[in-house]
């Protein structure tokens, strides 16, 4: 005896549809067919759901690792805002030191020295970098 009727019968509102043997197998078969398809698909987007969830930690750590770059260097900078003298010092420090030089010669002295002393401090903050 076979595992299924020859032929199945199915009542449907005053109406008898007959199905064959082979008719079921065949829609048993498409049906495992579009089960194995939707397995895969299944598992392709796991897939991807784990590597994208692995890029998004990665780009996090690199976010988090710029923040922490960006508040050291605004540090860096207000600090040496901080430690820089401001350029109404400057004029102050020049306008003190130009009224006790008498000459031309003495204040082109001044300057010059002046300009040493701006270059060596331009070295050493290139010397930092």
């Amino acid at each position: 005896m076979s595992r299924f009727p020859s032929a199945s019968s199915t009542r449907y509102s005053n109406r008898t549809i007959v199905v064959s043997e082979h008719q079921i197998i065949a829609l048993v078969e498409q049906l495992e067919h579009k089960i194995e398809l939707l397995k895969d698909t299944h598992e392709e987007a796991k897939q991807r759901i784990t590597a994208l969830e692995e890029e998004n930690a990665k780009l996090r750590n690199e976010l988090k690792e710029q923040q922490t770059k960006a508040r050291e260097l605004r540090k860096k900078q207000d600090n040496s805002e901080k430690n820089a003298p401001k350029s109404e010092d400057f004029g102050k420090l020049v306008q003190n030191n130009l009224s006790s030089t008498d000459t031309n010669a003495e204040l082109k002295r001044q300057l010059d020295e002046y300009i040493r002393e701006l270059e060596r401090c331009i070295a050493h903050l290139s010397s930092l970098s």
